[in-house]
């Protein structure tokens, strides 16, 4: 029986749906999700395929990973800001970093992670006044940033969190803006022009379609790069990593942290000699924007979810009264159990990565559909844990979603805010002991009384929440 047509995206109009991007690129990815498991659009001239549905996106991240690799889009959009870093790089040079930094995230290695994480949001909590009026997000910020800085670099970033975290707003908003437009489609365009072209030309002018097909992975057609605000907020960032690098080069400490890892890594692949300045400076800035921007946004929404479901609290304030004074100064997952189903919910409702771009390698079979080599598709995140028929009443905040009976209900794959397979987001398990303990080292000592409005995620490079999680602070006598 052949194949059944692949349906199109609804709202199509002579130029693709690239306006939905830029609209309401929310409803669209879930209106998206709602007509199909493989679903086409067209960007423009170019036609690519959104995947909707957990078994074909575990069949593309799972099961035929090798045949895939990260669209070039994503790559060319942070190319400025992540370099050649693990999120973005490819091949043999993923491979051997991944494998480098593994020992990092071993759960036994996260476990020496927690007083950081504890730490941070003690600092957090006594900096914080009775009555004070303060915006959530920019407080859990400002923690995952001095997390990051403490457990992964062994430095203090977070009296430097809002230079940092401006700068970093600023440089995600630019990407945030070059997707969908004419000119990262017509810069893709331009990189696989080059590729068609590799072994077809003569040898005098390989070297020049390779130099070019080499430059093409900046962004070198995307309008306002040289902007100096955006330049200024990239040297802040480069110039904050430049000098922990130069710090730890110079004393040669022995560390036992990321970046020292990093700096003195020896490995067969490399002929025995370590990673450039560069190299590291990709890695690190990779994991220091990773490593808090995605938790960071997770906690001022379940701050949020948590002010309009009273009986949710009330469970969370229980876990976290259960603790001593200072909460949480070792992870156990059964006396968090329920602040980290309230964690995942969160991330299930607002994924902090709406969609994962991906290109085929090669011809490959999907959903029982052929698509041709360097196919692109999307990995609609926010739409499939917006699906009916994966989460049930899927706009209701329920943590008990994830309680253990549940989540051995649901199909593979519905729920991947980290990603799925070998490509799955490498501080994932970090992400999900930073949350309940943050969560409950602030709520043992402090309440939140969150202003009464609805507040409407941004589309953002990772999915905030616009406006902030503005709330007034009261200490709490100790239970």
């Amino acid at each position: 029986m052949p194949p059944t047509a692949i349906p199109m995206a609804p709202g199509e109009n002579l130029l693709g749906h690239a306006h939905h991007f830029k609209l309401d690129r929310l409803p669209f990815f879930q209106r998206v999700a709602a007509t199909g498991d493989v679903v086409a659009a067209r960007m423009f001239h170019r036609t690519f395929h959104f995947v909707n549905g957990p078994g074909v996106a575990h069949e593309m991240l799972v099961e035929k990973a090798r045949s895939f690799e990260k669209a070039p889009g994503i790559r060319i959009l942070l190319h400025d800001l992540a370099g050649q870093g693990l999120f973005t790089s490819e091949g043999d040079l993923w491979r051997r970093q991944r494998r480098l930094l593994s020992p990092l995230f071993h759960p036994t290695q996260l476990q020496t992670y927690v007083s950081a994480m504890n730490g941070e949001a003690l600092r957090a909590r006594e900096r914080l006044e009775d009555g004070e009026r303060t915006d959530l997000a920019a407080v859990t910020t400002r923690i995952a940033m001095g997390v990051v800085g403490r457990a992964l670099f062994d430095a203090r970033t977070f009296d430097e969190a809002d230079e940092l975290g401006e700068a970093l707003t600023i440089a995600l908003g630019w990407v945030n803006d070059r997707l969908g437009t004419p000119y990262m489609t017509l810069q893709i365009s331009a990189v696989e022009a080059t590729e068609v072209l590799e072994g077809k030309l003569p040898p005098w002018l390989e070297g020049v379609r390779a130099r070019a097909r080499a430059a093409l992975d900046a962004p070198i057609f995307m309008p306002g790069r040289n902007d100096p605000t955006v330049k200024r907020a990239l040297t802040v960032l480069d110039k904050r990593i430049q000098a922990m690098i130069d710090d730890r080069r110079a004393s040669r400490a022995d560390r036992k942290d990321l970046l020292t890892r990093l700096l003195y890594a020896r490995d067969a692949d490399l002929g025995g000699d370590g990673m450039s300045d560069k190299q590291v400076r990709d890695e690190a800035n990779t994991l220091f924007i990773a490593g808090h921007e995605t938790t960071a946004t997770a906690l001022a929404w379940s701050f949020y979810l948590l002010a309009r479901d009273p009986a949710a609290r009330a469970k969370v304030q229980a876990e976290a009264d259960a603790f001593g004074p200072d909460g949480p100064t070792s992870y156990d997952p059964e006396k968090l159990a329920y602040t980290t189903r309230v964690f995942k919910e969160a991330l299930r409702l607002y994924p902090p990565v709406i969609v994962l771009p991906r290109r085929a390698l090669e011809p490959v079979e999907l959903g029982g559909h052929r698509f041709p080599e360097k196919s692109i598709f999307f990995v609609n995140v926010y739409g499939m844990h917006h699906r009916k028929d994966c989460f049930a009443d899927p706009e209701r905040f329920d943590p008990d979603r994830f309680s253990p009976e549940n989540e051995s209900k649901r199909p593979k794959s519905a729920w991947i805010p980290f990603g799925v397979g070998p490509r799955v987001c490498i501080g994932n398990h970090f992400a999900l002991m930073e949350g309940p303990v943050v969560l409950a080292t602030l709520m043992r000592g402090l309440s939140f009384e969150v202003e009464p409005k609805d507040i409407e995620p941004e589309t953002f490079a990772t999915l905030r929440p616009k406006g902030g999680v503005w709330a007034r602070v009261r200490r709490r006598s100790a239970p």
